[in-house]
């Protein structure tokens, strides 16, 4: 994804240059960036490369200032996701990581088919036929479950991508595919189109100059209404990658790609005992993992107030090696709930919907001291909200 628009001067520069094709000016600013964000980047050390750092310059324009809190955020939340942590041997094992993070995963359509001949890494999404079915989607996980599963799948790819550009010496980026093969209008359920948005906008401030290309196939002729509704969260650098393919669409994915790095399913000849590989193809999530209201913290919740353009804090003592437990929902529409110690985030900020599914989740205490549960409706324009929430420390 991408953060910025791209300014005039950046146009006439190698967008994805090999190590030795770095302008003075791109070696200026990395080693301007580095400085700043040092203490950032110590959080997590293999984030800290050229490559990973022109990404940022070039998704804002090369405007540190702007960067720097951006940057902070985003580190921020993927460490406290464990992705500093986590190790990434293989695609294959990626896209099993993924299925294994939730049993509601598989139901979410997508997954990294592999690496363009170039060394992007490729990842297929499709949201149509089985795909996505956001109306059972949202009764079977909290919001951020989903938030959790998309960057953490990112950042994943983001690894490969980082070991492909220490080998090759070259940035790197990679190739979405949106296969729109059988779309239906109950992909733009109102709820979860809202939920959407907000990931798209969080993967694009999270992963700034990611996409290098995105390729929409099997487009149905609604589609330019649908284009319309998304496209203003997208940033102009991001929509400038988008390209709607046509019916020629696997000869071009072939050229861009190489046959022997697609699925069959998608025109390629990479080999797996499945046409599709191990792409998650989503469908209806089945109603035993429908969300039943018996879980343990369901009952006497206490309720706070929130004012628009304000946040509440719910504070509590954790110790060492205990849980703590959180079921909450809110009246209307979303709150950006976060866990703070000592005024850093620990557990990152996600604007959650629990219309259709209370926010359920735990966290491990890793030292003692006080927590800040923090309730934000900082973007309420208008209206208030109220949260209904249980906390316990087990």
């Amino acid at each position: 994804m991408s953060g910025g628009s791209t300014s005039t001067a950046m146009v006439v520069e190698n967008h994805y240059p090999h190590i030795s094709e770095l302008t003075s000016h791109q070696k200026d600013k990395i080693a301007e960036l580095r400085s700043k964000t040092k203490d950032i980047l110590a959080t997590y050390p293999e984030y800290d490369t050229d490559f990973s750092l022109l990404r940022w310059l070039m998704g804002w324009d090369y405007k540190i200032d702007v960067i720097i809190p951006k940057m902070k955020y985003a580190i921020e939340t993927l460490v406290n996701l464990g992705m500093n942590n986590h190790q990434t041997t293989s695609i294959q094992q990626i896209n099993k990581d993924i299925k294994n993070m939730s049993a509601v995963a598989e139901y979410f359509p997508g997954g990294i088919m592999g690496q363009s001949k170039r060394g992007d890494v490729v990842y297929m999404q499709a949201m149509a036929k089985a795909g996505a079915h956001p109306k059972t989607l949202v009764k079977a996980g909290p919001t951020s479950q989903l938030f959790q599963l998309c960057i953490s799948e990112t950042e994943m790819s983001f690894k490969i991508i980082r070991q492909t550009e220490e080998e090759k010496q070259r940035k790197m980026g990679v190739i979405i595919i949106m296969d729109l093969d059988g779309f239906n209008m109950d992909l733009l359920y109102t709820p979860t189109l809202k939920v959407y948005m907000s990931l798209l906008t969080m993967l694009q401030n999270i992963f700034p100059d990611f996409a290098r290309r995105i390729f929409i196939i099997n487009c149905p002729t609604m589609m330019s209404a649908v284009y319309a509704m998304v496209s203003p969260v997208l940033s102009s650098q991001t929509r400038e990658k988008v390209r709607f393919l046509d019916k020629d669409w696997k000869n071009h994915l072939i050229e861009e790609i190489g046959e022997e790095n697609i699925f069959m399913h998608w025109g390629g000849n990479k080999k797996h005992e499945h046409p599709c590989g191990d792409i998650r193809m989503g469908g209806k999530v089945p109603e035993s993992l429908w969300y039943n209201e018996t879980h343990k913290l369901e009952g006497d919740r206490t309720k706070i107030s929130i004012s628009a353009r304000s946040k509440t804090e719910v504070k509590m003592y954790g110790e060492t090696g205990k849980h703590f437990h959180w079921l909450w929902r809110v009246s209307s529409g979303d709150i950006d709930f976060s866990i703070e110690k000592d005024g850093r985030v620990v557990w990152p900020v996600f604007r959650c919907l629990t219309e259709f599914h209370p926010e359920i989740g735990s966290y491990k205490i890793e030292e003692n001291g006080e927590y800040v549960f923090v309730f934000d409706n900082s973007h309420g324009k208008i209206f208030g909200k109220d949260v209904k929430y249980k906390i316990v420390l087990e």
